[in-house]
């Protein structure tokens, strides 16, 4: 699926490790130095090198969302591909604001379509892939119906009718 954070955190984590490899080399690395540096880079690369993705295994009947946590430590469950009935797309939109100390605010949209399998609730469960066009999510849908076996089901809109 791609980076765990995105946006402002992953944009002020590259800010924050410059800033504790500047506090180590300004102090001519002090031991002190050293070790505030060292921790705010290691958070850093936590924000930046963390990466989230699904995993699906149809010889085994098996699927999982797993973390790749500083971008080599994987964590997940696995669960039974029998727990989800079929799978959906959904577009997916998503509003980044920043404001300033001047109360100036700057925004960022970003459109993109995301497949999730569906679970027995008719509901989506968790998203297995991310698309940037319509196009490219339509046919990956259909490449997932036909590999996972499963149906494409329609996304449910609730709406309230005043």
């Amino acid at each position: 699926m791609g980076k765990t954070f995105r946006g402002p955190a992953f944009f002020t984590a590259w800010w924050f490790l410059a800033t504790g490899l500047i506090i180590i080399l300004l102090q001519n690395f002090e031991p002190l130095a050293i070790a505030l540096g060292a921790s705010i880079m290691l958070a850093s690369c936590f924000f930046i090198f963390t990466t989230s993705g699904v995993e699906i295994e149809t010889k085994n009947h098996r699927i999982r969302q797993y973390n790749k946590i500083f971008g080599f430590i994987k964590t997940g469950t696995w669960k039974n591909l029998d727990r989800y009935i079929g799978v959906t797309l959904i577009e997916m939109k998503s509003v980044n604001t920043i404001a300033s100390r001047a109360n100036l605010t700057t925004s960022s949209k970003e459109t993109d379509y995301q497949i999730f399998v569906v679970n027995q609730k008719r509901r989506p469960a968790f998203a297995i892939k991310r698309c940037k066009t319509l196009q490219e999510a339509q046919d990956s849908l259909d490449e997932f119906s036909i590999w996972l076996k499963r149906p494409v089901f329609s996304p449910k809109i609730n709406r309230r009718i005043n």
